[in-house]
């Protein structure tokens, strides 16, 4: 029998067995012009870290806490792309490509601490030291490789068992985001989660009020 890690236990292995240790020997190791420039700022579950479209002014790191990356296509619908976790870099792709605005947004799905860099430092961070470029190089396969991972579990299982499933993982065990943006993520229609949604009510799993989603104690 082939032992299956679902994607979210695999990044964290990854970003708390490797990635953190190394972040954090290189936050201590930050040039001092650099390192003066960081900021660590707290948020709220549900905040709106980066906007799509806004001038690209920071990159971030995650401490602590889950965000989701949407992106608004041309229709006007909004697509969520992929879930982050801690120790990954947010905002580096447009700093590293020296974009003026950012890509996509950024929403918090739990309470969360990051740390703020101007992108300006993080370019100057990158060009001292050879040891962040392999960091974020690694990031970035070891992202691609989760990406697909996701991807085929949203092919494979059901709607229903990936909503228990990011509700089981959660801290506070709801979640709270627009029902377009949480039918993206799951990989469905909005009219599809509403049934999914409705049954799952039905069923005493979890409770709803208005944008909030709680799964029940006892499920």
């Amino acid at each position: 029998m082939i032992d299956e890690t679902p994607f979210r236990e695999l990044w964290l292995k990854f970003s708390e067995q490797e990635l953190l240790p190394n972040v954090d020997w290189l936050f201590r190791h930050a040039p001092p012009s650099v390192k003066n420039t960081f900021c660590t700022i707290h948020l709220q579950e549900g905040y709106k870290l980066i906007h799509q479209g806004t001038e690209n002014q920071f990159v971030y790191i995650i401490i602590e806490g889950e965000f989701v990356v949407n992106k608004l296509a041309g229709n006007g619908k909004e697509l969520a792309l992929t879930l982050c976790y801690r120790g990954e870099f947010l905002g580096e792709m447009e700093a590293l490509c020296q974009q003026k605005h950012y890509y996509y947004d950024v929403i918090a799905l739990t309470d969360a601490r990051v740390i703020r860099i101007p992108s300006n430092s993080f370019l100057s961070w990158v060009s001292q030291d050879h040891r962040l470029s392999i960091l974020l190089n690694r990031q970035l396969s070891k992202r691609s490789l989760i990406n697909g991972e996701q991807r085929l579990m949203t092919a494979v299982d059901s709607i229903e068992k990936n909503l228990l499933y990011i509700l089981e993982q959660l801290p506070s065990h709801q979640i709270r985001l627009p029902r377009d943006t949480l039918a993206a993520i799951l990989g469905t229609s909005r009219r599809h989660l509403d049934k999914v949604l409705f049954r799952l009510k039905e069923q005493d799993v979890i409770q709803q009020e208005g944008q909030v989603i709680i799964l029940n104690s006892d499920s």
